[in-house]
This record gives structure tokens, sequence and C-alpha cells, in this order.
């Protein structure tokens, strides 16, 4: 991106900011890392600016994440804040629809900053800085905050750095560029703790999660001569582990591990019947996010996902269909 487009976004945004003093912060359902992470960051930016600041998600805080919530204003809905924000920052979030239920409480007035880095954004707001060859919204949110002459406080820094490091896959994601180890090297700079957020993260595993892996794995598959993986969370495994359906967000990254395959699906049974959450990775080149968009999903190149009615066994077969027909086809 150019600069003197990053610096016209940054003026636009500044200058909003500067004009009102109501803000509300929100993002998408299911909140991931790199959504809280910016989520908080600005939140802290925006105290530390003298302005009156709440954050307002769908979805609760995923286990893994609640050490970085402290000292913080989080309303879950249907709990939403008194005020009426002048401004609402919808970040980590390439539609309306994906913010869920807080879509309700945004007032109709109130200019919308939509942050975003997914390619499938729908440029919903009133100012859209959505730049989709960065590795997470953290690194935008993190040129905005110091572009604005922001103090990276360790607490900015390390919800900064969380956005970054679950969104590249600890820098093992193909979106691992230069600009994002520099970004988390000036965030450790600045007092994130990396080992301690590490093992926040990736070390704290509950033993029903690790008996939920088990059950899972029973399910694990392999389509189109070992190039597709595919596995299966059922409502059964997850009643019978006693694991909230938040905190298997890791889960998605199982099926591509495996060598040799290139797309690797997760399907998870939601509370809603019949209906399945599917999360779609990939690598070597194959653009999950169209397959997504076919379900009315979207993403990313390499990771997306969607929501499809029906069955488990069904949705697998359909999901696998379009994977056929749109990036195994026989040539």
């Amino acid at each position: 991106m150019k600069d003197s487009t990053v610096t016209k976004y940054v003026n636009d945004i500044q200058d909003a900011i500067k004009r009102h003093n109501q803000f509300l912060i929100t993002t998408h359902i299911r909140v991931d890392g790199d959504a809280l992470g910016s989520e908080l960051a600005l939140y802290h930016a925006l105290r530390q600016m003298g302005k009156s600041v709440t954050i307002a998600n769908n979805s609760s805080i995923p286990r893994i994440f609640e050490f970085m919530t402290h000292n913080t204003n989080i309303f879950i809905y249907p709990e939403i804040p008194k005020e009426h924000p002048e401004v609402v920052f919808v970040l980590d979030c390439p539609t309306m629809e994906r913010l869920g239920k807080t879509q309700k409480i945004i007032p109709s007035n109130a200019t919308i900053i939509n942050i975003d880095h997914h390619v499938s954004s729908e440029y919903f707001g009133n100012i859209n800085w959505v730049a989709s060859d960065v590795c997470a919204t953290g690194e935008i949110m993190l040129n905005l905050l110091r572009a604005m002459k922001i103090d990276v406080t360790p607490d900015i820094a390390t919800a900064l750095y969380v956005a970054i490091v679950t969104d590249t896959g600890r820098f093992v994601h193909s979106n691992t560029t230069p600009e994002a180890l520099r970004a988390a090297a000036f965030l450790i700079e600045q007092g994130a703790n990396h080992l301690e957020i590490s093992k926040h993260i990736y070390n704290a595993n509950s033993f029903h999660q690790i008996r939920l892996q088990s059950l899972a794995l029973d399910t694990l598959k392999l389509h189109m001569k070992n190039q597709v993986a595919t596995l299966w969370l059922t409502n059964k495994m997850l009643e019978k582990t006693n694991v909230n359906a938040l905190d298997t967000h890791a889960f998605a990254d199982i099926p591509v591990s495996i060598d040799n395959v290139s797309v690797g699906v997760l399907l998870r049974e939601m509370a809603k019947h019949n209906r399945v959450k599917v999360s779609l990775r990939s690598r070597n080149g194959y653009d999950v996010n169209a397959v997504a968009k076919r379900f009315g999903g979207g993403g990313h190149k390499y990771a997306a996902g969607c929501e499809v009615n029906g069955d488990i066994d069904v949705v697998q077969q359909l999901i696998l269909d379009v994977l056929k027909t749109m990036l195994f086809r026989e040539k």
C-alpha cells in the first residue's frame, strides 16, 4: 500500500477521533486473537487519548485470551453499553453480517470506521482501511497507532503481538512477511512477553481439550488422492468432553498439517440444529476463500470459513464436491 494512501487513512481516522468523544469497538462473531488483540490495542489507545470507549462483541472471550482483558470494559451481547457511540470501529470483520447481533446496537447516525485485512471485505464503513496484503488487522492497527504517536504500552504491545502471532500461526503461515516479523520484534521491545503469551495461548490445553482432540482424530479422513483431509467435531464430542466450542479454534489447523495435504477441512456441528461451521485451511497455492464464498462465507486465500445447513456428513460431501470442481479438477 502506498504511503500516501496510508497517510490519508490515518488523517481521516485521526480527524474522526479528534471530533468525537464516545466510541464503540466491535468485531466478528467467534472472536479470535487478531480480532480481540486489535480491539484491546485500540481500546487502550483511545483511553490514553482521554476518550470514552467500550468494547461490545457477539461472542464470549475464548479462555486462552482472557489474560489480556484485565482493566477493560467488554460487553457480550445481550449486555450492551449505555453510552450512545458517535463513532464505531469495526475491526477484522469483512461484512456487517459477521458482527452477529451486535450490529443491532450500532446507531444509524454513527460514523463507522472499518479496519480489516480480509480479501472478502465489503467496504461497508464511512472510512475503510482494508489491506489484504498485511498479516493481520493487528499490523494495520500498529501502523495506525504509531502514526498517531500513541505510546505503545506493554498492554498495547501484548494485544498486538497476540494479533500477529495467532494470525500467522506462530509465524509459519505464508502471510509471515518481513513486515510482520519487524512488527513482532518492535512489540517485544515495547513490553510484549512472548514467553508468557505463548504459555497462555499454546501451552495451556486442558485435559478435556486433549480428550476432545483424541475423539476428533478418530474422524480424520483423506480424500482426492490424499490431497484433502477432513476432521469432525460433533456436539456429542463437545458434550462428552465438556469443552466450549469457542475453545476449539486450533482444531482447524490439524487437517492441513498432514504431509502432502493441500487443503484441510474442519467441520463442527453448531448449537443450531442442522447447521455446520466449516473452517478451511490450505497451502501450495489453493484458494479456499473462493470455496467459502460459494457457501456465503469468505476470509483469506489460505484460511476461510462458512456456515452450511445440513447434517455434518452431507455438508462434508458438499464441500468436497466444490473442492473437486474448483481446485482439484482433472486436467
